[in-house]
């Protein structure tokens, strides 16, 4: 199942990071994701196989998509492709 992230999460990861921050902005979301400190600012990438392990929660949601596009991206994902006549 892919993760549901979007930009602007807030992600508290399982271990802190070398400056003492536990969380974490989602600045880019695609095969990778995309980490941003909030403590220090350093950035990050990281496929998401790898942070699904080391994600602990979210703390926080994004803004969400348009009903339009997330209606497009996730009931479309299940119907059946048309073939052109």
């Amino acid at each position: 199942m892919v993760m549901d992230l979007r930009m602007g999460d807030v992600l508290r990861l399982r271990r802190k990071h070398p400056c003492g921050g536990f969380d974490w902005d989602v600045v880019r979301v695609g095969a990778d994701i995309g980490l941003r400190c909030r403590q220090c600012g350093h950035r990050v990438l990281l496929d998401r196989p790898t942070l699904r392990k080391r994600l602990h929660t979210v703390l926080d949601r994004g803004a969400p998509l348009d009903p339009a596009i997330e209606r497009a991206l996730f009931d479309d994902a299940t119907a059946p492709i048309e073939q052109p006549e």
